[in-house]
């Protein structure tokens, strides 16, 4: 059996045998994960409204809200930030299987001629930030909140991570941390 086969089989698995506890899982409803969005301005970017949804399938909840913010881009495309806030509480290894690469305990960077991965700390927040550059560029910082939230920050149309930082940084990321459902 193949190795991606064998990990799928692994992850079904645990999703299996932990079903019932995780259908007694509460996750914070979308409007409360709304408020924890940005609403700062970000320099000629337009910001949309924010959207969300709470999802029960397989005994499994997901919660997320997210917001869009877009300008026009220098190549006649849009540049776009999207900013989204889910909590995973209920959902097995929820983070790791949506690939969030923020679940680092030690420091790393990684670098190739399209670009670069490396660990960040966000508000005293261990996060990891990833920038491609050349012809499709794009930027994205994710950062793991307590042991059920990810907040990422997915950059396109340009490759300067500190515009997610920006944004990142106006959160109340510590308040994000303690919100209950």
């Amino acid at each position: 059996m193949r190795r991606t086969s064998m990990r799928a089989l692994l992850l079904l698995m645990t999703v299996a045998a932990a079903g019932d506890s995780l259908a007694d899982q509460k996750v914070v409803h979308f409007k409360k994960l709304e408020a924890f969005l940005p609403t700062k301005d970000v320099g000629g970017f337009s910001r949309g409204k924010p959207t969300g949804s709470t999802t029960n399938a397989m005994n499994m909840t997901m919660s997320e809200a997210s917001v869009r913010y877009t300008r026009p881009g220098t190549d006649g495309r849009s540049d776009s930030i999207d900013v989204k806030i889910a909590d995973l509480s209920s959902i097995p290894f929820g983070a790791m299987a949506m690939g969030a690469p923020g679940l680092v305990t030690g420091d790393f960077e990684n670098e190739t001629e399209n670009g670069y991965e490396k660990s960040v700390t966000v508000k005293n927040h261990k996060a990891t930030e990833q920038v491609t550059k050349g012809g499709s560029k794009s930027a994205h910082l994710s950062v793991p909140i307590g042991n059920r939230f990810i907040v990422t920050l997915d950059g396109s149309g340009f490759d300067d991570p500190s515009l997610l930082h920006g944004l990142a940084e106006s959160m109340d990321l510590d308040k994000l941390e303690k919100v209950a459902p």
